[in-house]
């Protein structure tokens, strides 16, 4: 191996293939020449004297075109012919390290070099047989120095010597590739298996194909002894040229058959230690990596056996000692199943997590607190704060009834539908219905959810609604007291006569107030002698930590929860969600700003929010709202110059982006006004406007296909969009007359 190797850096790895196959293919050659005349010539004379002077030269070239294929004159420049043996030549370069290509397609690439060997040395047989036949062709028919009958038992022989040639090479080209690529198959099927991939190892033939291969070699041994045998009875030939010729034979078909055994009981060892480490607990990989069906289904399965006992083995905890054999094997699968259901619910408990926000944003003067601790690995309890039409946000808490991946399923419906019916209605009263209706109609599993919502709008105006769900509690600054906010209505999602329950009153928020929702699991909380938080223990916490700032506020309130459960454990979710209305200077600047806007008085909105960036230079707010300011009056440069300062930071206002974008629009400079309108719609991809304002930039660019798919998309999203449909006339008569 060492020449090999030698061969391979200093050459190329496919070259040091072919060398050592075309050395045994030389020879290979020669013996089924010999074997060829010893059915088909009855005089050596003439015939053998033109096969010796003509086979060397033809075997020469048949090499030296077998090297360059492969690689010989990579050093110069000249790589192996094959895309993927200059893939593997590249590979072996890096250590084995793929370059654009992945480890897979690099592992199957060493592979199947095997059958491209096998397939390249059937292709050379054949092209030393059709050349050795051109030879003949020219004695007979140019020179003269064959006859018609000579002519006819060469040609006899280079078939008979080429069909044998070609079981005997390409059999030999297979084992002996399989043996060389060995280490480098391996190694890379490993590093496969290191990264978290199973895959079956790669199969070219059965290995019963091998065990003919040599009983073919056997009777071709015997029929060519039966033939030199007659040969020698009839023509009175020296015994020699048998004991030459078995002595050839049994030397060919004993070093075949040695490099056969040896591979098989490497395989068989490896895979007796493979199994041993794999039983002793550690990580193994294959040393020697078959590439016969059979073998390979074996190791896969060892592959796979060792994959489920390293997955076991990682969640197992310590084993119930002198278990019978039955019990063993049940709790075995009751685990296997265990861990199934746990993988299932922490996927789903990672789903669920995802869509209940962490951290809320602030809005105008709201800022918000909230915490939330689940029982299980997948709660009940749901919260989310949303925009609404007219500039009006959604706060709501819920509590999904029983526990597990119904109520996670039952939690993302409700995050849904909440979603798309605040896109209709600002009502408490109608979201709660389009909701009610929209559970029962799509979830059939008997589950439903309490629930609080209230609608706050510009001038903290709150309208709210209760569904048999915990009151809201509103903490007034002013008095010091507490406010306590309910309505009539029936669970959601329980009975579709519950529409006609749904009430909703009005309350406003004061400087100060700190508006509280929260779920059972906080006052029906026990400790161990079973005694609950209470909503009185609840109330009184509220008022005695009124005066911490709102983040230490919250995390008091729970603390003290949970100091009362102590060593009880919670014995249902506990979510806690507070809004404080703080004052703020900036948010009072945006509001005298919307009242001159509403008068038409877009100068003086536009000074009076220059003034207060010059206070508040960092103030996303009174960005937003000037550059908002700067596109009405149409001063579009210096509109996208203070929604690009806007957007530097939130990355999140799809309307920023849809007016940055309008600006660069009115600029004509279309490329920045498409790059910001999808911006929007990757936010919002329901933004109808935004959409089409991005059809209209296509079309100004020329795109008239992008444009039209773009129109469609509106027209799929609003299907009386008139504007949509006028334009993708428009473009079609245009492309029409661009085609005229």
């Amino acid at each position: 191996m060492r020449i090999f190797y030698f061969l391979a850096r200093n050459i190329s790895y496919t070259f040091a293939v072919t060398f050592f196959l075309s050395i045994f293919g030389l020879f290979e050659g020669l013996f089924s020449y010999v074997i060829a005349s010893s059915f088909v010539l009855t005089s050596y004379a003439k015939i053998t004297k033109l096969f010796i002077q003509w086979l060397p030269p033809v075997f020469f070239v048949v090499m030296f075109l077998f090297y360059i294929a492969s690689g010989f004159l990579t050093p110069v420049k000249i790589p192996a012919f094959l895309r993927r043996h200059r893939r593997i030549n590249n590979a072996f370069k890096n250590n084995l390290k793929p370059g654009n290509e992945s480890l897979r397609e690099t592992y199957g690439d060493f592979s199947d070099l095997v059958m491209n060997n096998t397939t390249a040395s059937v292709f050379f047989t054949l092209f030393a047989g059709v050349s050795m036949t051109a030879v003949f062709g020219w004695k007979f028919y140019f020179t003269g120095e064959i006859n018609l009958s000579e002519l006819e038992l060469a040609l006899k022989m280079i078939l008979l010597a080429t069909v044998i040639s070609i079981i005997l090479f390409g059999m030999t080209t297979h084992l002996l590739s399989e043996y060389l690529t060995n280490n480098e198959r391996a190694e890379l099927y490993n590093e496969i298996l290191k990264k978290g991939e199973m895959i079956k190892p790669h199969v070219l033939f059965s290995v019963r194909i091998n065990f003919n291969f040599f009983v073919f070699i056997m009777i071709i041994i015997l029929f060519t002894y039966a033939a030199l045998f007659e040969r020698i009875k009839a023509y009175g030939s020296n015994n020699l040229i048998i004991v030459v010729f078995m002595f050839i034979a049994v030397l060919a078909a004993s070093f075949l058959a040695r490099v056969n055994a040896n591979s098989i009981l490497k395989i068989l060892n490896d895979m007796a230690r493979v199994t041993r480490e794999i039983a002793s607990g550690k990580r193994s990989g294959f040393k020697v990596l078959s590439l016969g069906k059979e073998f390979s289904s074996i190791e896969y399965a060892l592959m796979e056996m060792a994959w489920e006992i390293d997955e076991h083995r990682k969640n197992l905890e310590l084993k119930v000692q002198e278990r019978t054999e039955e019990l063993e094997k049940a709790l075995n699968d009751l685990k296997s199943k265990d861990d199934q259901i746990q993988k299932q619910l922490d996927m789903a408990s990672v789903i669920q997590r995802s869509i209940l926000l962490t951290k809320i944003d602030d809005w105008n003067e709201l800022k918000f607190s909230v915490k939330y601790h689940a029982m299980e690995k997948i709660g009940g309890d749901f919260y989310d704060v949303f925009q609404l039409k007219d500039n009006k946000i959604g706060v709501l808490i819920a509590d999904v009834s029983g526990h597990g991946i119904p109520a996670a399923l039952v939690t993302a419906m409700a995050k849904i539908s909440f979603g798309n019916a605040g896109y209709k209605s600002d009502s408490p009263k109608r979201i709660f219905q389009d909701v009610n209706k929209n559970i029962i109609d799509h979830m059939k599993t008997q589950d439903y959810m309490t629930c609080f919502m209230v609608v706050i709008d510009d001038d903290y105006n709150i309208t709210y609604s209760n569904a048999s769900h915990q009151k809201g509690i509103i903490f007034r600054k002013e008095t010091g007291e507490l406010e306590f906010l309910d309505t009539n209505g029936l669970f959601i999602g329980a009975l579709e006569e519950a529409r006609d329950t749904y009430e909703e009153k009005t309350t406003k928020l004061n400087y100060g107030d700190r508006l509280i929702l929260y779920t059972d699991g906080i006052p029906e909380a026990q400790n161990i002698e079973r005694q609950e938080y209470s909503n009185e223990r609840f109330e009184k916490s509220i008022l005695a930590h009124k005066d911490l700032n709102l983040t230490e506020f919250t995390e008091v309130i729970l603390r003290d929860v949970q100091n009362h459960i102590g060593e009880m454990g919670a014995i249902d979710d506990i979510s806690l969600l507070i809004v404080e209305l703080v004052s703020d200077e900036a948010i009072d600047l945006i509001k005298n700003s919307k009242k001159l806007v509403n008068n038409h008085k877009y100068l003086d909105a536009i000074e009076l929010l220059e003034n207060g960036l010059e206070k508040y230079p960092d103030n996303q707010k009174i960005l937003y709202n000037l550059g908002k300011n700067y596109f009405r009056v149409n001063n579009y440069n210096k509109a996208v110059q203070i929604l690009d300062r806007y957007l530097k930071k939130d990355k999140k206002n799809k309307f920023a982006f849809y007016v940055n974008g309008a600006s660069h629009y009115q600029m004509m400079d279309f490329k920045n006004a498409i790059e910001n309108f999808i911006a929007a719609i990757q936010i919002d991809p329901n933004m109808s406007n935004a959409l089409f304002a991005l059809g209209m930039s296509y079309k100004n660019l020329g795109d008239y296909d992008t444009a039209i798919q773009t129109f469609e998309r509106v027209i799929n999203i609003d299907a009386d969009n008139k504007m949509a449909l006028f334009e993708i006339k428009q473009i079609e008569k245009l492309k029409s007359g661009t085609t005229a």
